[in-house]
C-alpha cells in the first residue's frame, strides 16, 4: 500500500482539482549521463530538476515464486534523441532507472516511486524499449565496464575525456584520438584481443 502524505490524500480524494498525476523517469548512465523525463505535454521542474516531456509507458511488473520481477519502460523514439544515448553507451545495460510518481498540488514530494537496472534494450522506428529488472546482485555483469581494443568509451569534451580543442567532433578510435593530440587520454586499451574483456570500473 503506498503511503501517502496528508496533502497527497486529501488532493486524490478531491472530486475536483486542477492538480495532475504523473510518472516522472529518471535513467542514470554510468553514473554521469542523467536522463529525466515527464509523461506530459510540457516541461516541469520538480525538487530542482527538470524533466523533458516525453510519451512514455511502464508495463505491468511481472513478478512470482520463480522470477526475478521485471517490466518494461517504452519510450517514443520519435526524435531518436534515447537511441543515440544507447547506442553511445552500449546499450545502457546496468543503467538505474527511477520510476516516481508526483501530482502538481503536492510541491517536491513523490508519492510513489520504483527503482530498476536496465538489463535489455531494443528500437525500432517509434519506441525504444527498455527491458528492466531488479538491482539483484546475480544479475549485474561483474566485472561491468566493457573496455574495447579501438573504441573510447568516454564522453567527448567530458571530464574523463579531457579534450578541450576547437575540433567540433570524435569518432572515439584512437587514430581520431592522436588527431585531437589527446592519445594520453584515450579509454581504449589497444593491447587486448579485438573482441574486448570487461573490467571493474
Amino acid at each position: 500500500m503506498i503511503d501517502l502524505s496528508t496533502a497527497a490524500i486529501i488532493e486524490k480524494n478531491r472530486v475536483s482539482t486542477d492538480g495532475v498525476w504523473l510518472q516522472l523517469a529518471e535513467i542514470v548512465v554510468e553514473n554521469q549521463d542523467v536522463i529525466r523525463l515527464v509523461n506530459n505535454n510540457e516541461n516541469i521542474e520538480f525538487l530542482g530538476q527538470t524533466y523533458y516531456m516525453f510519451a512514455f509507458e511502464l508495463s505491468s511488473v511481472k513478478q512470482n515464486s520463480t522470477e526475478i520481477p521485471e517490466t518494461t519502460l517504452s519510450v517514443s523514439n520519435v526524435t531518436g534523441a534515447i537511441q543515440q544515448v544507447i547506442e553511445q553507451y552500449d546499450g545502457i545495460i546496468g543503467a538505474k532507472v527511477s520510476i516516481k510518481i508526483i501530482n502538481t498540488n503536492v510541491p517536491d514530494y513523490i508519492a510513489a516511486e520504483e527503482n530498476f537496472v536496465v538489463t535489455g534494450t531494443s528500437a525500432d522506428r517509434e519506441n525504444v524499449v527498455l527491458k528492466l529488472g531488479t538491482d539483484f546482485l546475480f544479475t549485474r555483469r561483474f566485472p561491468n565496464t566493457r573496455v574495447l581494443k579501438d573504441y573510447c568509451p568516454f564522453k567527448f569534451k567530458g571530464p574523463q575525456c579531457g579534450y578541450s580543442g576547437n575540433l567540433p567532433s570524435c569518432n572515439k578510435t584512437l587514430s581520431d584520438c592522436r588527431a585531437h593530440g589527446n592519445s594520453v587520454r584515450f579509454g581504449g586499451e589497444p593491447t587486448i584481443p579485438q573482441g574486448g574483456l570487461y573490467v571493474r570500473s
